[in-house]
């Protein structure tokens, strides 16, 4: 049986839309930092395109990135539905908490605050799993032993269906 910080570890790795998640959010505010850089000139539509795809970029990845695990079979329909959900509210939530940011401190800082508070959530949300999973293996362990010790109080031990 692994101990807790190899299945951190473990749980960690497996988790890899968190860094295409935080870029997506990051890419969403190019255009606030290149305008307060004085890199981009008001072009009036060019404006109005950036400021859209800006808004639209990191659901836009999500939806593809879930979109592509089901038709690959790594998740089944329901599974990539709640998934994506999931990851479009902690950007949402994120994006808010930048915008905000923005108003406050400028562009810079909303980009801090955005991926911030995301990779925050994300670091919650894996902690918060991992210890319901070691608790469930825990559990199950009680079980099997509990299981064991009844079978060699009653002298019949098997030892393959002990396992």
């Amino acid at each position: 049986m692994a101990d807790y910080q190899t299945l951190v570890k473990k749980y960690k790795k497996r988790c890899k839309d968190n860094l295409v998640d935080q870029l997506s959010i990051g890419l969403s505010y190019a255009e606030s930092v290149t305008a307060d850089a004085g890199l981009l000139t008001d072009t009036g539509v060019m404006q109005e395109v950036l400021d859209t795809a800006g808004v639209v970029l990191p659901f836009a990845v999500i939806a593809v990135t879930e979109e592509m695990k089901v038709i690959l079979g790594k998740k089944d329909q329901k599974t990539g539905l709640g998934d994506a959900a999931y990851r479009m509210a902690k950007t949402g939530a994120a994006m808010t908490v930048g915008a905000a940011a923005t108003v406050v401190g400028g562009a810079i800082a909303g980009v801090s605050a955005a991926i911030g508070v995301r990779a925050f959530l994300d670091r919650y949300k894996s902690k918060s799993l991992t210890a319901v999973r070691v608790k469930c293996r825990t559990e199950r362990l009680r079980a099997l032993r509990e299981l064991n010790r009844s079978r060699l109080e009653l002298g019949v031990f098997d030892p393959p269906a002990a396992l």
